[in-house]
């Protein structure tokens, strides 16, 4: 009898442990998810229903920089296809049939500041690329700051032409009887205003021409103009320069100084490539 009870003992024991063992080997549940027992109380903590002040503040910031870069992109992008288009339009145009009066002038004009336009693009794009690295925002930045230096260049240098053919005591070329070279220096400055209206971003009208005169006959413009010394006719074309911006309601180049120093700004760094 005791031998018996001894038998069942030892084995409801091997049972036992037994069972422990395989409720510690037991596999995840089908799902793949581990028991209840596995699982960290970290884990288990109430879920927020919304994120905190400060990781919504992030987030905007993120996005708002996602943002700016893809739009960074885009504009540069858009750009640099507007101006190949303008490029190969007007080369086009040239080819077929090159006029060999005053239009041919203004059309061979217009080609060499287009292509100046694609070469200022190209150029900022390959100092700040690197492979296919680059950021966006800092290659825009350059590119409209040096688009503004670009701008004053085409204005002084318009108002310089014009300006030799003016004197104060006549502002307005009178004779009509015959094409008079004056209208032709007129003309291509018109033309040239428009690139440093477009190279500025200011909204303008198509017709220029009493912009132009209005501002030549400033008198800021003849102070500087019958200054004997060297440099002064820059000066005078800085001058009627800002009264054309002025006239437009612009918010850039609007002083004399304001555009004398993008002027010789653009200068140093010519001098300096």
């Amino acid at each position: 009898m005791l031998r018996r009870m001894g038998i069942r003992g030892t084995s409801t024991r091997a049972k036992t442990a037994r069972k422990t063992a395989r409720r510690a080997k037991a596999p995840p549940s089908r799902n793949g998810t581990a028991s209840s027992a596995d699982v960290a109380r970290s884990d288990l903590a109430p879920v927020r229903a919304r994120p905190t002040r400060l990781q919504r503040n992030d987030e905007r910031g993120r996005l708002a920089e996602i943002d700016q870069t893809c739009n960074a992109w885009a504009d540069i992008v858009a750009e640099r296809m507007s101006a190949d288009q303008t490029f190969a339009d007007l080369v086009e145009q040239y080819h077929m049939q090159p006029p060999r009066d005053l239009r041919g002038l203004i059309l061979w004009d217009a080609l060499q500041a287009a292509e100046a336009h694609v070469a200022l693009i190209t150029d900022v794009l390959a100092r700040h690329l690197d492979g296919r690295r680059g950021d966006p925002v800092e290659i825009l930045v350059e590119l409209r700051a040096r688009q503004k230096r670009i701008a004053a260049v085409y204005a002084v240098n318009a108002f310089l032409a014009v300006l030799n053919q003016m004197s104060h005591e006549k502002p307005r070329w009178l004779s009509m009887d015959f094409l008079d070279p004056r209208f032709a220096v007129l003309a291509l400055a018109h033309q040239t205003l428009g690139y440093a209206i477009e190279a500025a971003r200011i909204s303008a009208p198509p017709d220029l021409t009493e912009q132009i005169i209005e501002a030549t006959q400033d008198p800021a413009v003849w102070v500087w103009r019958r200054m004997p010394e060297p440099g002064t006719d820059t000066l005078a074309a800085c001058a009627a320069a800002a009264a054309f911006f002025r006239s437009l309601e612009a918010e850039v180049m609007t002083s004399t100084d304001e555009v004398a120093g993008l002027y010789a700004e653009h200068n140093r760094a010519v001098g300096g490539a």
